[in-house]
């Protein structure tokens, strides 16, 4: 909340400064992870086959599709407002093309390369494939904040490096803690005429009180995980890209993306982005919904409805402020 306080000047971009130490954390992190053995004869190696060796017959499961998505427009921020509202910062002759491909790939880079060879690898190691698979089966929580302390606790100089894991997860989560967060203080700021102190505070009591859902009710995170964080984001990526290139003009749209640019973007990326990621993404909802859904609403917990409740509210919520927004351009503005 301090950083968003401060803003993006005078605290984002001063944050970014600090996070140069994440790659250096992980770089160590991934080397110590690429010494450790196994009295079974497990090595690294086995860890990083099991990480990347494809399974082909995963393409005809909806649910890796999903995943894979929603994984990617998190890390991303595609999908939850946070890019459109950092893209609103830049210049009219900022190089789009260039920052894009430059953020996706330094982004993919340390989640994928570094972060992935580091816990799933760790993992295979000491507790083997089958148990891997089912530690990553009940969700990527159990195997960052339950298998590798349970493994650097067990290493030499286990306790140096359980510190360097748990501090390259609190900058990751701060990092990404901001990037869902300033899209709220920017919509209450510009939209509803707040100052941004006064901004800053309303988001903080309400995430402080909503926090508390996950932390009190079992099941409730990964149940908000999944219909947030994968299922939504898919949802609204799909919503931006359409309204993007068929809404505001696919024409337009191309022509911001490469004005001033030192990349020149392939005409091919204009046919992609308006026909077949969209296509793609509609495939991947349709197909998930047809297999998948019934299934998933058929948990009927108590604790499972009160996050889904909470989803509801979140939707009744945006809602109520995006009219009351919208009011507010149709009949004049006053500050708060």
């Amino acid at each position: 909340m301090y950083i968003l306080y401060r803003g993006i000047s005078g605290g984002i971009e001063k944050l970014q400064n600090l996070l140069s130490c994440n790659f250096v954390m992980a770089i160590i992190l991934m080397i110590r992870v690429f010494t450790l053995s196994s009295p079974d004869g497990r090595n690294f190696l086995d860890g990083l086959g099991f990480l990347w060796n494809p399974d082909f017959s995963a393409l005809l499961n909806p649910n890796v599709w999903l995943a894979a998505a929603g994984q990617v427009f998190f890390t991303l921020s595609v999908g939850f407002g946070a890019i459109l509202t950092y893209a609103s910062y830049l210049k009219p002759k900022d190089d789009i093309a260039l920052n894009a491909i430059a953020g996706a790939s330094v982004n993919e880079f340390a989640e994928v390369i570094l972060g992935g060879s580091i816990a799933i690898t760790a993992s295979v190691v000491f507790f083997g494939i089958s148990a891997t698979s089912q530690i990553a089966s009940d969700g990527a929580f159990n195997l960052g904040f339950m298998a590798l302390p349970a493994i650097f606790a067990n290493i030499p100089f286990g306790q140096f490096f359980s510190f360097l894991w748990f501090l390259l997860l609190f900058f990751a989560g701060i990092t990404s803690s901001i990037a869902l967060a300033q899209p709220a203080v920017a919509f209450l700021e510009d939209e509803l005429g707040l100052k941004r102190q006064k901004a800053v505070l309303i988001l903080g009591v309400f995430l402080f009180i909503s926090a508390h859902i996950p932390i009190f009710i079992k099941g409730a995170l990964d149940e908000l995980d999944f219909w947030i964080g994968t299922f939504g984001l898919v949802v609204f990526a799909l919503l931006e890209a359409v309204i993007f290139f068929w809404f505001y003009n696919s024409k337009k749209a191309w022509e911001e993306m490469t004005r001033d640019n030192d990349i020149n973007l392939h005409p091919v990326f204009y046919y992609l982005m308006k026909y077949v990621a969209p296509l793609i993404l509609i495939v991947i909802l349709i197909s998930w919904s047809i297999q998948m859904l019934p299934s998933k609403l058929s948990q009927h917990s108590l604790n499972i409805w009160i996050a889904r409740g909470f989803i509801l509210f979140m939707i009744v919520l945006s809602v109520f402020l995006i009219n009351l927004a919208w009011k507010r351009r149709k009949y004049g503005r006053t500050s708060a």
